[in-house]
């Protein structure tokens, strides 16, 4: 996020005469900048952004006003990321994957194991590769992708047995968001995935409609999945990237000084945000184990990973974001 930031701010000094006075602002200089997200007020990504509004209002003069719109009061993820694509909404946090139907390069980070560890995320997207990323959806939408929040780990939850290893999940009913390519990654490794909503997941976990689900240990605990589901591995198959994503004219149409300060404070709120959301997860998990009395196990992940080899090829051909899946893999 740090040479992200960097590369920005060379940017703004480059154009300051040209932006000066930009038409994002009124009369007294001030500008309100709006933000959604679908998830609630006590969320990390929430807390974070009450910070960022403070960061901002001090670095701007109070000229900068951001107003946070949490608990999908402005429509669903994949709502609130086409409203910030096309203008009518200033800023977005959440899954980018919601809008692959305008930019096929916003799913890339659904690929199983595209980041070893958190270290290698973290210099991933805070590197070459996460302004290779940005540049991409950048020249393919209205969207400018100004820091990387999340970094929690997806694990599979089961509801009749621990899944040991990859001959457990052969044939197991696994409930998937719809996405086509979480539906390839899975059947790729032998799984049967099913497409249920969220909202309807714990009933169908509980009747046997699935026979588990894949999910951050926050929402996990939140929708109390572990109660039909108490069985935990540590597929650790994702570790989530969700972006702080802007509108281009929007960003643009404000004056090199509030560019400035805008991008200091999503820096500051950004850094705010990943350590907050990694107190969540452990928080989360302790408490599923020390009070609920749930069961986590280990993976063996080289026959997963093995046979989800072939996807990233694929992926990468279709979506023209091979060269950017390398950068990832080469960071050490």
């Amino acid at each position: 996020m740090r040479k992200l930031f960097t590369l920005l701010l060379v940017m703004l000094a480059a154009t300051a005469m040209m932006f000066a006075g930009g038409s994002g602002e009124s009369s007294d200089g001030s500008v309100i900048i709006r933000i959604g997200n679908a998830m609630a007020d006590d969320h990390p990504w929430n807390l974070a952004i009450n910070e960022m509004i403070k960061l901002a209002d001090e670095y701007s003069g109070g000229k900068l006003i951001i107003q946070n719109y949490p608990n999908a009061t402005l429509g669903t993820e994949a709502d609130l990321i086409e409203s910030t694509n096309n203008g009518s909404l200033d800023m977005y946090v959440g899954d980018p994957t919601v809008g692959a139907s305008f930019c096929k390069e916003l799913e890339l980070f659904s690929l199983p194991f595209l980041f070893r560890d958190k270290a290698h995320w973290t210099a991933a997207l805070d590197g070459e590769p996460g302004q290779m990323y940005a540049d991409r959806v950048a020249e393919n939408s209205n969207l400018l992708i100004l820091g990387y929040w999340g970094g929690s780990e997806r694990n599979v939850i089961a509801t009749k047995k621990p899944v040991l290893s990859i001959d457990d999940l052969q044939g197991f009913k696994l409930r998937l968001a719809p996405s086509e390519l979480k539906f390839s990654v899975w059947e790729a490794i032998g799984a049967l995935p099913v497409t249920i909503a969220f909202g309807e997941t714990y009933s169908a976990l509980q009747s046997g409609v699935c026979d588990g689900m894949e999910n951050e240990m926050p929402s996990i605990l939140t929708a109390k999945f572990y109660e039909p589901a108490p069985y935990f591995t540590l597929t650790q198959h994702e570790i989530t990237v969700r972006p702080l994503a802007m509108n281009e004219d929007k960003f643009e149409s404000l004056s090199p000084e509030l560019q400035e300060a805008l991008l200091k404070a999503i820096d500051e709120g950004t850094a705010i945000a990943r350590d907050l959301e990694a107190q969540a997860a452990a928080d989360a998990e302790k408490e599923m184990v020390e009070k609920y009395g749930i069961e986590i196990y280990e993976i063996d992940k080289e026959p997963i990973i093995a046979a989800t080899a072939g996807i990233f090829a694929e992926f990468g051909e279709r979506t023209g974001t091979s060269d950017i899946i390398e950068a990832i893999q080469n960071v050490n």
